[in-house]
């Protein structure tokens, strides 16, 4: 159990990045979306009918980093609680993959970039995470209570987990406050156990993320007055796909199936989506309105409850994600629930 005057501090840590960006979002809002008109026509996507700011990632990233270094400058690490103690090449890793994510993003809000090469700069990204120390050496296979050492399987794995939470992050992103609400329960994940663990370094850094999640999501959420646009959904991705390597990653360097059941809604949605554009004959990445959450509004509920519904489903996987870490005896059977949990869901939504 942690002081009050420790859980004070890393508060304001979280506090800090919540003001930043609330104040950078209404700067973008105000100031600068006007001058950055996007070329973009009204997605498939899209719930509005009225144009709206897409330049909220601008705020998110800004607002985390801005934090961070206010952080690294304030008297923390007196505390005992500054981020100077966390791995130089982690850190670092995390902070420049951030960057690249985002301003790949950013590029794409006005420029439109072509899928194919967003897709290898999204590859170049996770090489680099991989470089910075993030890399998936070992996975632990349910109920044999074994490792099995991915070997020359360990980058492509890597690649493939970094690339596909980004991008599921950025699909997921078409409904006001759905992606930075599923963000914000999948970082109180990671916070959760950094607190179990005793990380006390990381769990600063995540409550910042927090902060800054959480800004944004006041002004994105029904009705929203900015959207985070590719900029901030591919920068969320990155962030919590090398976090989760970072936080679920035992000593020994073997990693859970737990990131997967922390994940879940935004890789169903995900995957169906690539599954379902293949079986139509047109491209994975062509946009369409059948996500889970056009399946939500087709059944009569609002927005709102739509969300609502999708981010509440997420707390339940985000359990089961918990609850697997901390009893690792039960991984298996949380896992197997998280399938159960999912056919219900799917299900429920008629996806035969």
């Amino acid at each position: 159990m942690l002081p009050i005057n420790t859980w004070k501090i890393l508060l304001s840590g979280g506090l800090l990045g919540l003001l930043l960006s609330s104040v950078l979002l209404l700067i973008v809002i105000y100031r600068l979306s006007p001058m950055l008109q996007s070329r973009r026509k009204l997605s498939l996507r899209d719930q509005h009918i009225n144009p709206v700011p897409r330049y909220g990632g601008i705020a998110l990233f800004w607002g985390f980093i801005g934090a961070l270094f206010l952080v690294w400058w304030l008297p923390f690490e007196q505390r005992g609680l500054g981020l100077q103690s966390l791995p130089d090449n982690r850190l670092a890793g995390l902070c420049i993959g951030g960057l690249m994510a985002w301003g790949m993003g950013f590029a794409d809000d006005i420029f439109l970039i072509r899928a194919r090469w967003k897709l290898t700069w999204q590859i170049g990204i996770a090489l680099l995470a991989i470089g910075f120390g993030f890399d998936i050496k070992a996975v632990q296979i349910p109920f044999f209570q074994q490792a099995i050492d991915l070997g020359i399987w360990s980058w492509p794995l890597t690649v493939l987990w970094i690339v596909g939470v980004m991008n599921a992050v950025n699909l997921i992103d078409g409904l006001d406050g759905l992606a930075s609400g599923i963000t914000i329960v999948a970082l109180v994940c990671l916070a959760t156990i950094c607190w179990w663990q005793g990380q006390i370094s990381l769990l600063l850094l995540i409550l910042i993320l927090i902060g800054s999640t959480m800004g944004f999501w006041s002004f994105n959420r029904p009705p929203a007055t900015v959207f985070m646009g590719d900029s901030g959904s591919l920068f969320l991705g990155f962030i919590l796909a090398v976090l989760s390597i970072w936080v679920f990653e035992a000593p020994t360097g073997v990693l859970s199936m737990s990131p997967v059941l922390m994940m879940a809604i935004p890789l169903l949605d995900t995957a169906f989506a690539v599954f379902r554009r293949l079986l139509k004959g047109i491209p994975f990445y062509s946009a369409d309105n059948d996500h889970l959450h056009h399946r939500l509004i087709g059944k009569g509920f609002s927005s709102p409850q739509a969300m609502i519904i999708l981010v509440s489903v997420s707390v339940l996987f985000s359990g089961l994600s918990l609850l697997a870490h901390q009893m690792s005896h039960l991984q298996g059977y949380t896992l197997l629930g998280g399938v159960f949990l999912a056919y219900l869901l799917l299900y429920w939504l008629e996806y035969d």
